[in-house]
């Protein structure tokens, strides 16, 4: 396998291509809703890596200099090389530029290589409370919301600009 060539935006009328990762990546209500937000998110990064995509990333901004990283997949003949990592590592600094001082994203709670992924790049695991304690009930209650964090998912976070 060749290594990763670049990553790269895709632009809103150039994302069906990445339907397939998508389809092996999710099933389901998650399969769904990331085919639908695929179409709609502001960022859809992709892992290029021997002239065809490898993996995507969606991202958005929510209020409050927040990002959020709506999902990460890397297509099954291309796992464990590492696009997971670039992705995310992508996904950091496209958020970070547009202003975001802590990045969430979320994964289930039996989804043992997001988790641990996540947890490479500096993300830990918070909760309603923690992020209420730290925003008030009102701030939180919005970013939960903006989030559709679903149950049986895990909340994480990143401060990438402390303050």
């Amino acid at each position: 396998m060749s290594p990763v060539a670049r990553i790269e935006d895709v632009p809103a009328g150039s994302r069906e291509g990445l339907t397939p990762i998508i389809d092996q990546s999710f099933t389901g209500i998650y399969r769904w809703h990331a085919e639908r937000t695929l179409r709609s998110v502001r960022w859809v990064r992709q892992a290029v890596q021997g002239g065809a995509p490898a993996g995507l990333a969606m991202l958005t901004t929510l209020g409050q200099r927040a990002g959020y990283v709506y999902y990460f997949a890397v297509a099954p003949s291309h796992r464990g090389a590492g696009v997971g990592g670039l992705l995310l590592d992508d996904a950091l600094r496209v958020l970070r530029a547009a202003g975001a001082r802590e990045v969430f994203a979320c994964a289930r709670k039996d989804n043992t290589p997001s988790i641990r992924l996540l947890g490479s790049r500096g993300f830990v695991n918070t909760g309603f409370r923690e992020l209420a304690r730290r925003k008030g009930l009102m701030a939180a209650a919005a970013l939960w919301m903006r989030m559709v964090v679903a149950p049986g998912e895990r909340v994480y976070v990143k401060v990438i600009i402390p303050g």
